[in-house]
């Protein structure tokens, strides 16, 4: 494995007198150093060690050579072609080039168990362990749906309580949402080349590479700040192990994010109305203790924009089914289905849902919910009613984060029934005639009309509400009878009344 000038100067810290270090410097580029040994000129991409009394004034130097020199070499050394390291006078050179040739046996030796490892296809948590001497700061391994697939051993010493993971690596909650909600991060997510991710959001810095194989993201590979400053070498290194992965995509697709589980499959087919295996939808449920006789809840939920930018829809599925017994959750179109077994619960449902509902407002998520239902027969029906719960819901009253069937029901019927005309070709011919004579002589009986229909047909309550005598109120609704034609007795006639004030009060909004 060549190395750079710049590492090995971070290596030979306490040697090191002076440098003339270029741009190359920063390079792997070097192999293992050789001796001075006279001659005109110092090729490119060698690395030579040599006494600077040994040191011809007039030398020349072609583009990327590198020299180290016990003492200070001819002014004429200090110049763009030549990266150069001026150690110590006193040092010995043999001892020199013996712990250079030190530095490069570990990073050699490292790259070996890199290349295995890719070879051999070993695990991520293999690749974090051999590289966790190399940075000296330990190593994450983060995949898409924000779970730390592989951490080093030093990990336990940053376990801060806001990054404690718990037995399967996943991020809590509340650190997801930091990333996810902070502008930074948005930034670096596709970022191809390797970044410093400031410690406004985490405790620390960290040095990170993004992995992709054919532009899809894979995982981060991330070094803490934790043990030691970073060094300029560090991103070097970690550049160079991530272009050592990426140049094995057979290694890199082991880690591609598996599909859906053949239950979230099988649940997208019932959703849309593809056919699908009966038996085998039974022997899912059966393996989870579910049966057609429990009661169940379905639930959609919609993701905010940063959620979508993020991709969080996989993490945050794998929270609600390991935080939230009795519960199947899969991603489908930008949104989270959830299929909750009411029947089954550890607790109340009151405090289920509570607990829930909290997920969803830290979340900064939209919620629908469908009726509570017996069994899954109707499954299909169900999804669509927690659909229209959050549609509806949200139009209506875009404040509110969780949105009910039972309540958006009567909207959903208004909705239907003017789908093909609109609300004022259905309104009540009763209430036509009223707004007719309303508006020819000044009268408010549509006003009465709608305020008595609101107080269940009680007259008394419906004068106190208009403050008005009830000998006035009797009149009233004498003459509302006689102009609009009816006996206000008739329920036909008193539904469609109902239906034309909510038809009118939905044209207004």
């Amino acid at each position: 494995m060549n190395l750079s000038l710049t590492l090995l100067k971070e290596k030979l810290a306490a040697l090191v007198k002076d440098d003339n270090i270029g741009v190359s410097g920063s390079l792997l580029h070097l192999p293992h150093p050789v001796f001075y040994a006279g001659g005109a000129c110092l090729a490119s991409h060698i690395l030579y060690i040599t006494m600077a009394e040994k040191l011809p004034s007039d030398l020349t130097f072609m583009p990327g050579s590198a020299l180290i020199s016990i003492g200070d070499p001819p002014p004429s050394y200090y110049n763009d072609a030549l990266d150069l390291l001026v150690i110590t006078d006193a040092t010995d050179i043999f001892e020199l080039s013996n712990a250079i040739h030190e530095i490069y046996d570990i990073y050699v030796t490292w790259d070996l168990k890199l290349q295995r490892c890719i070879r051999e296809k070993n695990s991520l948590q293999y690749l974090a362990d051999i590289s966790e001497p190399i940075f000296g700061n330990g190593m994450f391994i983060m995949n898409g749906d924000f779970y730390m697939i592989a951490h080093s051993a030093m990990h336990a010493l940053y376990d801060s309580p806001n990054l404690h993971l718990d037995a399967s690596g996943r991020i809590p909650i509340e650190q997801v949402n930091l990333f996810k909600n902070d502008a930074v991060y948005k930034k670096i997510k596709n970022e191809k080349n390797v970044f410093i991710y400031p410690s406004e959001v985490l405790p620390f810095r960290t040095l990170c590479k993004n992995i992709f194989l054919n532009d899809t993201f894979l995982f981060r590979i991330i070094v803490p700040e934790t043990v030691k400053p970073f060094n300029d070498s560090d991103s070097q290194i970690l550049d160079y192990l991530s272009r050592q992965l990426v140049q094995d995509p057979d290694y890199l697709v082991t880690f591609h994010r598996t599909k859906n589980s053949q239950l979230a499959t099988l649940l997208q087919n019932i959703m849309i109305g593809n056919a699908y295996n009966q038996t085998a939808f039974e022997k899912e449920l059966k393996q989870m203790g579910w049966s057609q006789t429990n009661r169940y809840c379905v639930v959609h939920i919609k993701p905010s924009s940063q959620d979508i930018y993020h991709t969080t829809a996989t993490y945050f599925c794998n929270v609600i089914m390991q935080d939230f017994r009795q519960t199947f959750a899969f991603s489908h179109n930008q949104s989270i289905l959830v299929i909750i077994n009411l029947d089954h619960l550890d607790g109340s449902r009151d405090e289920y849902f509570k607990k829930f509902n909290r997920l969803v407002k830290e979340g900064n998520f939209r919620v629908g919910y469908s009726n509570y239902a017996v069994g899954l027969s109707q499954l299909k029906e169900y999804f669509l009613e927690a659909e229209i719960a959050l549609e509806i819901g949200t139009r209506n009253d875009p404040t509110k984060a969780i949105h009910k069937f039972c309540d958006a029901v009567l909207p959903y019927m208004l909705d239907q029934i003017t789908t093909e005309l609109p609300g004022q070709l259905l309104i009540s011919p009763i209430l036509m005639r009223l707004q007719d004579y309303d508006q020819k002589n000044h009268t408010d009986y549509v006003k009465t009309l709608r305020i008595f229909l609101g107080n269940n047909l009680n007259a008394v309550q419906t004068a106190k509400d208009l403050f008005i005598h009830r000998a006035t109120i009797v009149y009233r609704l004498e003459r509302i009878k006689e102009i609009g034609q009816t006996d206000l007795k008739n329920k036909n006639d008193l539904l469609h009344l109902d239906l034309s004030f909510e038809l009118i009060q939905l044209a207004a909004n």
